[in-house]
């Protein structure tokens, strides 16, 4: 059955415990009681994910990385490839992967590995879906090693959830393994990767991409406020002023779930579903 894998012992992953502030139906993913349409649902799911991150203008050069975890073997690994356009990614171009590196489901003529994205599967096996790039606002914020601000009510959706990783780290990943699950945590939503761009990982590849472009969003969101800031001077009545931290407290406890990071995509998705035809043609 293809279903948002969540984790009772996190906070925002238990429904009951948020605060209610509207009801309404919410849409949910499909589920297949046989695993081959599992299995091609995903892959399918995984190469829109590519031409979407394209349609946002990211599919320049080899600075996007996008990868889900196999809904029928919890070791296996879907990567894009490289020097694949992403506008043109479909399902048959996809390359498994083991977690421990190697090539269970080979492509002719590609080569990809995404050593960073194996570790984090490796060490949370909640995470389903990643989402890596080296975009605009992603590479200038990434060379302060600063967590994002709480400046708008969308961005309590990361509260305490997105962390720095040195260079060096990323650099080599596996060496580092410890280091890198230590970084993001038990309950880490991303990494600001130092002097690169940003990974965001979620339950699904849905989740990862809609985290990616909110994220990247508010980035430059806050890069613009504060560049105004420091144009109007040093006037205390000038600077960023941030959420209160019960206000972000409420706001997560309602926004911080999977489900609400898998519905943040969907717009994205059914756009390119009308596209191409949906995940199980791609």
């Amino acid at each position: 059955m293809a279903s948002l894998v969540l984790d009772a012992s996190v906070p925002d992953a238990d429904p009951a415990s948020r605060p209610k502030v509207g009801k309404f139906r919410k849409p949910v993913p499909p589920t297949f009681d046989d695993p081959v349409e599992r299995r091609q649902y995903f892959k399918g799911r995984l190469a829109l994910a590519a031409r979407i991150m394209d349609g946002e203008g990211w599919g320049v050069g080899c600075s996007v990385g996008l990868s889900c975890r196999d809904p029928n073997e919890a070791d296996l690994v879907w990567v894009i490839p490289r020097g694949k356009p992403l506008r043109a990614m479909g399902s048959k171009d996809l390359i498994g992967v083991r977690l421990d590196g190697s090539i269970a489901h080979p492509v002719e003529g590609r080569e990809q590995w995404m050593p960073l994205h194996l570790v984090i599967y490796a060490a949370r096996p909640d995470m389903g879906g990643i989402a890596t790039g080296h975009t605009p606002h992603a590479r200038v914020f990434s060379s302060r090693m600063e967590r994002p601000k709480m400046c708008w009510q969308d961005s309590c959706t990361f509260y305490k959830r997105i962390h720095p990783l040195p260079f060096e780290l990323a650099l080599d990943p596996v060496s580092n393994a410890g280091k890198v699950a230590e970084t993001l945590g038990t309950n880490g939503k991303g990494l600001i990767l130092q002097h690169r761009g940003l990974l965001l990982c979620s339950a699904t590849i849905e989740g990862a991409v809609g985290y990616y472009i909110r994220l990247e969003n508010l980035l430059g969101g806050q890069l613009l406020v504060e560049s105004a800031c420091k144009g109007l001077g040093q006037d205390k009545d000038k600077e960023m002023i941030e959420i209160g931290e019960e206000e972000i407290q409420f706001t997560f406890d309602n926004v911080g779930s999977e489900h609400h990071a898998w519905m943040l995509a969907m717009p994205y998705y059914s756009r390119y579903d009308r596209k191409t035809g949906g995940a199980m043609k791609v």
